[in-house]
């Protein structure tokens, strides 16, 4: 008999919940242990040696001395990630044997129009595989470089070497040299890295979990949301957290975390482009089986977001920008995510002929 793998989407969904659930609790603890360090090996006043010459230690207590509780709240994410992945696929070995249809819980919680008719697709060694990483990384960062331009020249945004943007609105922030070949190799590097293992992890393995229950349209949606609402925890933007030595404070600031999912503005304009790009790297690895082109289009899209933050600073009301269209950053507002779909409908012509060869 057919085994059900839907059993293993419950799985992760409830990984995704311990970790964070996990995270709050130790994040006090981090937290209260990091400015400790900070307190025993830390540098209380200007050091006379260079930056350079910091033992390893004393570079640890002095970021720990610098960082904020919401800092220490991520990095209990990344530690409960790692922490329970092992757990994890270990327990997606268990019951994986045959179990009827009927006694899974897909077969009341969804219509037979979105259950897996096959065994998920793995991913296949792709010969062109470079030239699309390559393409996708063009198309994604040449995309956003197209609005970050209009941004500019609408006054939304301006050159942080510039006193006023160009509709004339003052420069608020201390104006700065324009350094634009210093941050593209870190921006290059960065944008990679994450691509790598954010791809991995989530195109790579959970897309693979996903397709082995749910039909193409079905995991690319379901994980699409996964892959927004991952992102879409963002604690740096909530401000200072009350009483972050308290051991609730990992709660507390989790339960504001949540609360931003009913705030409509940040729903629409950050949790909706998020949703979008995730569809859309989804697709590309369903469409081509592979992880080059989902590579290339998220690295395009963090370099150019990453550059576009360095190189302009946000105009006061956007000078007069609603901020549905765009919010702070281009990872926010209906003109992101309109670029983010336009480069969707790209990747859908230039794999048609991987979609030959991909199951339906």
């Amino acid at each position: 008999m057919r085994r059900a793998p839907g059993n293993d989407i419950l799985k992760v969904l409830c990984y995704v919940a311990a970790v964070l659930l996990l995270a709050a609790l130790i994040a006090p603890w981090l937290y209260n242990g990091g400015k400790a360090l900070f307190e025993v090996a830390g540098t209380k006043v200007a050091p006379v040696v260079t930056k350079r010459t910091l033992s390893p230690l004393t570079a640890l207590a002095d970021a720990c001395g610098r960082s904020n509780f919401p800092r220490f709240f991520n990095r209990s994410v990344m530690i409960s990630a790692v922490v329970l992945f092992f757990p994890l696929m270990k327990w997606l070995k268990v019951g994986a044997g045959p179990v009827r249809y009927r006694d899974t819980p897909w077969s009341f919680r969804l219509p037979d129009s979105a259950i897996a008719t096959h065994e998920g697709q793995p991913l296949r060694r792709n010969p062109l595989g470079w030239l699309q990483m390559l393409v996708g990384f063009i198309l994604a960062a040449g995309g956003l470089s197209a609005l970050a331009y209009w941004l500019v020249q609408a006054g939304a945004f301006v050159m942080v070497n510039q006193t006023v943007s160009t509709k004339g609105a003052a420069n608020i922030f201390p104006v700065q040299p324009l350094h634009f070949w210093k941050f593209v190799p870190q921006a290059l590097f960065s944008s990679l890295l994450v691509a790598v293992l954010e791809e991995s992890v989530f195109r790579g393995a959970l897309l693979g979990i996903f397709l082995r229950a749910l039909r193409p349209w079905a995991a690319i949606v379901g994980l699409s949301l996964l892959f927004a609402f991952v992102h879409f925890l963002d604690p740096k933007t909530l401000g200072a957290v009350p009483d972050p030595e308290s051991s609730k404070a990992g709660l507390w600031l989790l339960g504001k975390i949540l609360a931003q999912y009913a705030d409509p503005l940040p729903l629409l304009s950050s949790f909706g482009t998020l949703f979008g790009l995730g569809g859309v790297v989804a697709y590309a690895r369903w469409r081509t089986a592979s992880l080059w082109l989902p590579i290339g289009l998220h690295a395009g899209w963090v370099c150019g977001i990453f550059m576009f933050k360095e190189l302009t600073q946000v105009v006061p009301g956007l000078g007069g920008l609603s901020p549905f269209v765009i919010g702070s950053t281009l990872r926010e507002g209906l003109a992101p995510l309109g670029v983010v779909l336009l480069t969707g409908v790209v990747v859908h012509f230039l794999t048609r002929g991987d979609a030959e060869r991909t199951p339906a």
